[in-house]
């Protein structure tokens, strides 16, 4: 890792041009769709950071437009390859993470509006423990760290999504690789991160259900009774330790000889069953909205359970899943320009499946 004090944004990105970064994951041919920009503009073409607002919350972000309009990132020689900046996720006031590509160079641009030092020593502490490399579950490496700056720059892992993995008839492999992560967790000593247990899922819940009775009346009964008896059964925890926090299908990658996690953004401390409610309820609600993927998110849960046999506790399990539906129904309703049409009918779903979760766990 470099630590670059005194910088701007620019020239720390411009520094690490030539550095021997991480080598491209090695994944076997399979039949997968490119991963492509979260975030985009006008006619589905990713945003450039020139196309971003001046956010002065992201003090980084604002030193970034402003190098690319000035043109910092032209390529000075003949024939070499201009940086391509893409827009991989933004959050205004919040966060904004930026691939960059130099020819056949990758790595990512993670800018916060409050400084992001305790995501750097989990990078630090994670690699300590053994998680890169050729390791079964890696992250990206820490390249550079900039705290005035409020940014960080880390490795690239390349590789399809667990839900790619689903949707090109993959299921299996999607679970053991959410499985593998689960093992390795078991013995890692990493202590960092704030309390993440049953009590603020469950606190959390409370919000989830106010929004969406707030959404739609329709939901408002659903989600009350899903909520008080998550409040009545909530289970009781062991000894916490590391959990990734938001363990969605598509925070894991297929790296061909392991699993690839990212995102680190919601880590703690914790009972594994958070990690394991959430990858299953990410894989229950395409198993419910997708008839096309159905039988492999089947085949990706069924996976998934026999990896994790003996690591789990079922009625904490239970719980958590019903606990992630809800909050995954929640966020599907909220206002965005990319809520589909028939959003209440999916939360409707999400809601069901999670209410038959819940009395499992009770």
């Amino acid at each position: 890792m470099k630590r670059l004090k005194a910088l701007t944004a620019a020239s720390l990105i411009t520094s690490l041009l030539g550095t021997p970064l991480s080598a491209p994951a090695k994944v076997e041919a399979l039949d997968f769709p490119k991963r492509r920009p979260l975030t985009k503009g006008p006619a589905g073409r990713p945003r450039t950071l020139a196309e971003l607002p001046a956010d002065p919350a992201l003090p980084a972000l604002v030193d970034l437009r402003a190098a690319c309009r000035a043109g910092a990132f032209q390529a000075s020689d003949p024939g070499a390859r201009p940086l391509e900046f893409l827009v991989r996720n933004y959050k205004p006031g919040r966060r904004v993470v930026i691939e960059v590509r130099a020819g056949r160079e990758r790595f990512a641009v993670k800018v916060y509006s409050s400084d992001p030092a305790l995501e750097v020593r989990l990078y630090v502490a994670l690699a300590a423990a053994g998680l890169g490399g050729d390791s079964v579950v890696r992250v990206p490496p820490l390249l550079a760290y900039e705290h005035r700056l409020r940014m960080l720059i880390i490795g690239w892992l390349d590789g399809p999504t667990a839900q790619e993995l689903i949707r090109a008839g993959h299921g299996a492999r999607a679970g053991e690789l959410a499985a593998h992560w689960l093992h390795r967790a078991a013995s890692l000593s990493v202590k960092l991160g704030p309390p993440f247990g049953a009590a603020s899922v469950r606190k959390d819940a409370s919000k989830w259900v106010a929004r969406l009775c707030a959404m739609d009346p329709a939901l408002a009964a659903a989600a009350t009774a899903l909520g008080e008896r998550l409040a009545r059964t909530q289970p009781k925890e062991g000894e916490p330790r590391l959990v990734h926090g938001s363990l969605y299908t598509r925070h894991i990658l297929d790296l061909g000889d392991g699993a690839g996690l990212i995102d680190w953004n919601c880590f703690g401390q914790g009972p594994p069953e958070i990690d394991a409610g959430m990858f299953l309820a990410t894989v229950s609600r395409t198993r419910l909205l997708s008839e096309h993927c159905a039988r492999q998110a089947a085949r990706a849960e069924q996976a998934f359970l026999s990896g994790t046999a003996g690591l789990l506790d079922q009625r904490a399990l239970a719980w958590q899943r019903a606990a992630a539906l809800l909050h995954l129904a929640e966020r599907g309703s909220k206002p965005t320009t990319r809520r589909p049409s028939n959003w209440r009918v999916r939360a409707s779903v999400l809601l069901v499946e999670a209410a038959r979760l819940a009395e499992a766990a009770g």
